[in-house]
């Protein structure tokens, strides 16, 4: 049976209130977002469950990465039946305690299962845009020149 349009509501939202948690450094609710044995696969790595999940982000957020940051979510595909859907969409992180600033881009490309608590992520896959860094860090060292 193909998806409702409530279930492709409810994973959408899945994925904004995801990153919303992301947003306001809240790990429990980026956690709690998976199934126990869920993976994140991103240039970072691959991480397994939620001890593993919970370790990742932790030290993320305490290193700064996530400071000031807003994840903007768009361009969602999302197709499945009965109790499995893929969704792909597009992210843009950006700095908004500074002047504001694009930080990067990517593709999320996800798995979600429904569960008796709602959807939830068996795996999801960050593919960060090729070169963004490598643009972010040359701008900052041509702005940090012109000083």
């Amino acid at each position: 049976m193909p998806l409702s349009v409530e279930d492709k509501l409810e994973i959408v939202e899945l994925s904004n209130a995801h990153m919303r948690s992301l947003d306001n450094h809240d790990v429990d609710a980026w956690v709690r977002a998976w199934l126990p044995d869920g993976r994140f696969i991103a240039t970072y790595g691959t991480f397994a469950g939620h001890d593993a999940i919970r370790e990742f982000i932790n030290g993320h957020i305490a290193a700064g990465k996530e400071d000031g940051a807003r994840h903007l979510m768009t361009n969602y595909i999302v197709d499945g039946d009965g109790d499995t859907a893929s969704i792909t969409c597009a992210v843009t992180k950006v700095q908004v305690e500074k002047p504001p600033f694009i930080i990067a881009s990517g593709i999320y490309t996800d798995s979600v299962v429904r569960t008796a608590g709602g959807w939830k992520f068996e795996s999801r896959q960050l593919d960060i845009d090729n070169g963004v860094f490598a643009r972010a860090e040359a701008e900052a060292a041509a702005a940090g020149s012109q000083r």
